[in-house]
């Protein structure tokens, strides 16, 4: 039994020792008579001056999670129609956000041109208003909006970073500029609660 052990902690050492060397080989820079840059796994010939690097394996790791989620925005892009509108569209921000959907916010409250893109985009005049891709979904539902996510292929987690709007159309700067906000809002969507 001890012997065993000892055999496979041999084993288990030398294999460490061998998978270090791999990870860490040798590459040699030089330049040849041609004036070209020449790498290689080979020394350089005889009488030419050549440096050694010690390269290790592959140091960048994919994030599954983003790259799929790179992949659904660019075939089903996402946009949130939203605004002040209380707990559904606080919900429905954080759910975005929690799950690490890049998305796209536009507040359609805030100017006329954003309310003409809401109507022109989702035919209603409920908000919130998730759609993905060329789906429309009207109000807050979050089996819903998941449903809708995860057909698109999005990832379920988030990606490590913490995801920010892709493009952010609330237009709270302009329309601190434009109105006040006590301002009447012709055609404003209402909530769905």
């Amino acid at each position: 039994m001890l012997r065993m052990m000892v055999q496979k902690l041999t084993l288990g050492l030398a294999l460490a020792l061998i998978s270090g060397a791999v990870a860490a080989q040798a590459v040699y820079r030089w330049t040849d008579a041609n004036g070209r840059v020449i790498y290689s796994d080979q020394p350089p010939p005889p009488g030419v001056k050549g440096e050694e690097r010690n390269v290790r394996g592959n140091s960048i790791q994919n994030n599954e999670a983003s790259l799929a989620s790179s992949d659904a925005q660019k075939r089903n892009p996402v946009t949130l129609f939203v605004s002040e509108c209380g707990d559904s569209c606080d919900q429905a921000k954080g759910y975005l956000n929690r799950r690490g959907i890049p998305h796209t916010v536009v507040d359609p409250t805030r100017s006329a041109e954003l309310n003409k893109k809401f109507r022109e985009e989702t035919g209603g005049n409920v908000i919130p208003v998730l759609k993905v891709g060329e789906r429309k979904l009207s109000g807050w539902s979050e089996a819903n909006w998941a449903g809708a996510l995860d057909t698109a292929g999005y990832p379920k987690s988030p990606p490590f970073a913490k995801p920010k709007p892709v493009e952010d159309l609330t237009g709270i700067d302009s329309a601190k500029k434009e109105a006040p906000k006590d301002a009447p809002k012709k055609d404003a969507p209402k909530p769905n609660s």
